[in-house]
């Protein structure tokens, strides 16, 4: 049975050996927070030649990366605000995502929209109308139905099978749709973080920048107390809100 690879392994020692080196170094890059954004900042320039140091204060996925809603949408809610570029470009990544990076963690998820007596038929017509025009983003991204299926009309029988808390009184049926969902986020940046590792990135988790500079950063370890300067050409600030 073969263990994991040595070269993707966050472990203590490679974390001492990376401490020891990171402050006589130069890095390219030096990326602060390791959320989804910041570890994937850093595969992204390692992947490109570039020597990349990323460090956080806690660990992977420490904040909105860890509590997201873990859905993978295809950008509906850009189309919505007459984003196109934007929404197609979501609907791209969820394809990339769903198929080739992740499709062990990211697999499509049915949405069932009842249509109740509190929902005027007009209402119940642009729904379906917005959900085919997900559909068409599916399209033009070029994911397959195999991978996420379309959207359709239910019948009430089909919408009390999949809903069956729903009263019966008065439904009409319902709209299926589906968009993608992902069963552990924290997960995800745990393996783009180990791919960077893969690619070189020296990856620090507790570690925190106590200062900020174009040119680097003022690092304390938040295991030992020790402080250190790691210098850069450039540094990209991915430390989200939290």
């Amino acid at each position: 049975m073969n263990g994991p690879d040595p070269r993707t392994s966050l472990n203590a020692a490679r974390r001492e050996r990376e401490l020891a080196a990171l402050p006589g170094e130069v890095v390219d890059v030096l990326v602060v927070g390791l959320g989804a954004t910041g570890a994937g900042a850093a595969l992204d320039a390692a992947s490109r030649g570039l020597s990349v140091a990323a460090i956080d204060a806690h660990d992977l996925a420490f904040g909105t990366s860890r509590w997201s809603s873990k859905l993978i949408h295809g950008g509906l809610r850009y189309l919505a605000a007459g984003q196109v570029d934007v929404a197609h470009e979501s609907a791209v990544e969820r394809g990339v995502l769903m198929r080739h990076t992740a499709p062990h963690l990211v697999r499509a998820l049915p949405f069932v929209t009842p249509l109740t007596p509190l929902v005027p038929r007009s209402r119940g017509y642009a729904t379906l109308a917005a959900y085919h025009a997900g559909d068409a983003l599916r399209l033009a991204a070029r994911t397959p139905r195999s991978v996420l299926p379309g959207p359709r009309r239910l019948s009430a029988v089909e919408t009390l099978r999949l809903a069956p808390v729903l009263r019966p009184y008065g439904l009409r049926g319902g709209l299926l749709s589906w968009d993608g969902q992902l069963a552990d986020d924290a997960r995800l940046v745990t393996a783009i973080a180990r791919t960077a590792a893969g690619h070189g990135v020296r990856v620090l988790t507790r570690c925190r920048a106590v200062s900020l500079a174009g040119d680097g950063a003022q690092v304390r370890d938040e295991l030992t107390g020790r402080e250190f300067t790691v210098r850069a050409r450039s540094v990209i600030n991915a430390t989200g809100v939290w």
